[in-house]
């Protein structure tokens, strides 16, 4: 049981990362690899999936009759809103970077989730339901228990080298950024003093605030993105190319 759901975990994550690839890349004009992981996987998604197959495989069991589409697609709409939030905040807390941002978006909540989206993934959650998920059962309940567990326990070492990785790099990347952070910092303070000894008395209070301009701290407090971290590095270099 757990092998299966476990497999079912990694084929909708692969699917989710296809269709947050394929939808970005068409929204941007250019390839987009979607995903928190190195590898082609959204566990969003495989966690949503695998909820909606667990409730239909409940259903069955104890003889309820599936649940009308509007009530699946609310339910859908809901557990994904709560799934995103969460797994959101949960990531800009440890990594302070968002892999996603729906400030642009209608009916946002921190730019953490929003509707258009929510509802997107409620017609995903109609589409797992009545077409995903029950063919994927069938398969499962028809594969060799062994090759099941084979297959499970091949995915599962992948998936923990990936997550490895992942977070390896994450975790250098952010103390590389401390160090990027501090060397600029102490440039600036260098720069700043010597403007000060320079400068008339009257101007030098101004030129002394800029001693607390905190690059890092300032992205970190929007998200770090790639196209915050671009204005940055555009920033960056002009203001010491000007100096």
């Amino acid at each position: 049981m757990v092998c299966k759901y476990f497999i079912l975990f990694i084929e909708f994550s692969i699917l989710g990362w296809i269709w947050e690839s394929i939808y970005c890349a068409f929204a941007h004009k250019k390839w987009c690899n979607r995903g928190f992981l190195f590898g082609p996987l959204c566990p969003i998604y495989g966690t949503a999936c695998i909820m909606g197959v667990a409730l239909l495989e409940y259903l069955e069991a104890q003889n309820i009759p599936m649940l009308d589409w509007w009530k699946i697609f609310l339910l859908s709409v809901v557990v994904s809103a709560v799934l995103e939030y969460i797994i959101s905040y949960t990531l800009e807390e440890l990594f302070h970077a968002r892999w996603w941002d729906y400030s642009d978006v209608p009916l946002n909540i921190n730019g953490r989730v929003s509707l258009p989206t929510a509802c997107g993934f409620g017609l995903g959650g109609l589409l797992v339901m009545y077409v995903i998920a029950p063919f994927s059962i069938d398969v499962m309940n028809n594969m060799n228990p062994v090759l099941a567990e084979i297959g499970a326990l091949a995915l599962m070492a992948v998936l923990g080298s990936d997550l490895t990785l992942t977070i390896n790099h994450l975790t250098d990347f952010l103390k590389e950024l401390e160090q990027f952070d501090e060397s600029f910092q102490s440039h600036m303070t260098e720069l700043v003093d010597d403007m000060v000894e320079r400068r008339s008395a009257s101007s030098r209070g101004a030129l002394r605030r800029v001693r607390s301009f905190r690059p890092s701290r300032r992205m970190r407090n929007r998200g770090l993105t790639h196209k915050h971290f671009a204005d940055f590095n555009r920033i960056l270099h002009d203001r010491l190319e000007n100096r």
